[in-house]
């Protein structure tokens, strides 16, 4: 195959090659053949790191403050319906309480707010933990 990359464009076209005979199927030995103007070595193999996978980046623990309005309606839309504390009842709308308060969330909002953090923090520390434990070894060494 033939890989082209046009740096003005920014597009890359992988076509049937034409100039090079087939590799044979008996073996797997393949070439990539790299034309253009005003290549260096290093500049190629900076290239080439950059078309590997990547290294995963460690993930920031999530708090309160983080917690995007999706997140919070999600936690709400989840848990909603969960048994409310003595003195509160729930009109189809609002959480109200003895006293006639008002209210859109749930009393124990705040609970399951940080039972949702501690369980999302736990899968950022083990996903942060693999990465860790990942080895990114260079294509060049």
């Amino acid at each position: 195959m033939d890989v082209s990359y046009d740096s003005v464009s920014g597009s890359v076209t992988v076509s049937p090659n034409q100039g090079f005979p087939p590799c044979p199927a008996t073996t797997h030995t393949c070439y990539l053949v790299i034309c253009g103007v005003g290549l260096t070595q290093e500049a190629l193999k900076d290239w080439l790191r950059q078309c590997a996978k990547q290294k995963a980046t460690k993930k920031v623990r999530k708090t309160k403050k983080t917690l995007s309005p999706q997140e919070i309606k999600n936690i709400h839309v989840s848990r909603y319906l969960e048994p409310l504390p003595a003195g509160y009842f729930y009109n189809g709308h609002q959480y109200v309480s003895f006293f006639g308060e008002k209210q859109y969330f749930h009393p124990l909002m705040d609970q399951f707010i940080e039972e949702y953090l501690q369980e999302a923090n736990e899968e950022i520390e083990c996903f942060n933990r693999e990465v860790e434990l990942h080895i990114n070894a260079d294509l060049f060494d």
